[in-house]
């Protein structure tokens, strides 16, 4: 989902429930069912790579099976 950082109305009360600060680098969240981090935020993922690696901690720490060529997104620098 994509959610605005500079809007008020819906948007604004995403940002609000999970402490996101208006005006922010975007943000990829992994969230569990219970909209919970399945890993820690982090900002400033600007790299397909970097968002790779994320998602393969993502399965993995979800006790998924990762795809091979997500593995091969993620081993580049």
């Amino acid at each position: 989902m994509a959610i605005a950082n500079n809007r008020p109305g819906a948007d604004a009360k995403v940002l609000k429930r999970f402490g996101e600060p208006a005006w922010n680098y975007q943000v990829v969240r992994y969230l569990n069912a219970e909209s919970k981090d399945i890993i820690p935020r982090e900002d400033k993922i600007w790299t397909v790579a970097k968002t790779a690696k994320r998602m393969v901690r993502v399965l993995e720490a979800s006790g998924k099976k990762v795809p091979q060529n997500l593995a091969a997104l993620a081993s580049h620098n």
